[in-house]
């Protein structure tokens, strides 16, 4: 666990214009296209995930402390194989991303502010990780909450507004009945209120497994909170997903990488990359010493003379 993280709020005027006009206009002021029983029901019964307790006339909201205790609590937990659709219409399930490291983001796309605040972040330490990782060696999924309203066509327009084209990052749509439990398993906090939804804002880093290794909560997800979970999973924990000479490579050069937190992003660390050739090449200059000196040493070695003792035959006895 890395950083705590706070929650999406509406605004005052937001929450005040919801309470006086839910009942009449049936919608919810974030943006969000809600149907007006949706809307007055939750007026009366909270849904969502880590919802704080309310009295009579009171938003719903969500539990800060509760929140962060269910994102502690998903470290660890292995992540159901779930089928979503993809923004171009097709199933796919979450088994689908295991044998790499894998970001996972929770969006509404009727959020105006927040939710595409969060992506433009999350886009910004994308890029940098791929200066480190290249986009081979992770992947990335947004996934819309709010079903039925989050589909592939709303997700793909989604992604079109913040000009998101990277092969390695998609962006998927829940079945409305899975919503709960999916985030549940993913300790992500959500609730339903007038104005759209109160939510908590983070990234989720999942291994090559399948397992939920990291959570990285605020509204400011930078590049370095995510590279140091990546590295510690591509360079220590499961190297197997970097095998053989390619592999060897990738990981020296993922380790000639170091954070700038002048410009943000990762940088090659040219002089980590001089002192390991370095390195490399005074070893390879002795081992061609020490094989030339074994290999002359060998050649000018005498010849070995084996010397036989004449066996003499016995005399006949008489």
């Amino acid at each position: 666990m890395q950083h705590y993280g706070k929650r999406a709020n509406v605004r005052w005027w937001q929450r005040f214009l919801a309470r006086s006009a839910t009942g009449l206009l049936g919608f919810a002021l974030a943006g969000t296209a809600l149907p007006a029983g949706a809307v007055t029901a939750a007026n009366h019964a909270t849904t969502g995930v880590g919802a704080a307790q309310r009295s009579a006339g009171e938003l719903p909201s969500i539990n800060e402390s509760l929140a962060v205790r269910l994102a502690q609590d998903a470290i660890g937990r292995s992540v159901p194989d779930f089928p979503l659709r993809t923004r171009e219409g097709e199933t796919v399930q979450l088994s689908h991303y295991r044998g790499k490291p894998l970001l996972v983001s929770f969006i509404y796309t009727g959020c105006f502010e927040i939710c595409p605040t969060q992506t433009r972040n999350l886009l910004e330490a994308v890029r940098g990780l791929e200066t480190m990782l290249g986009e081979d060696h992770f992947n990335v999924v947004s996934i819309g909450f709010n079903q039925p309203f989050d589909d592939p066509s709303a997700m793909r327009a989604f992604a079109a507004q913040h000009r998101i084209h990277h092969r390695n990052w998609q962006f998927l749509s829940p079945n409305a009945h899975d919503v709960e439990a999916l985030t549940r398993t993913f300790g992500f906090s959500w609730v339903q209120t007038p104005a759209g939804f109160d939510h908590v804002l983070g990234v989720t880093v999942v291994d090559a497994e399948g397992r939920i290794h990291t959570q990285v909560l605020g509204d400011g997800v930078r590049t370095e909170q995510l590279g140091t979970a990546l590295r510690r999973l591509l360079l220590y924990e499961q190297p197997q997903s970097l095998t053989g000479a390619a592999g060897l490579f990738e990981r020296v050069r993922i380790l000639c990488t170091v954070y700038d937190a002048k410009t943000g992003q990762y940088r090659y660390d040219w002089k980590l990359i001089f002192q390991a050739t370095s390195g490399l090449l005074f070893f390879l200059t002795m081992f061609i010493w020490l094989f030339g000196e074994w290999r002359r040493q060998r050649r000018h070695r005498p010849p070995r003379t084996s010397c036989t003792t004449p066996v003499h035959a016995a005399p006949d006895e008489a």
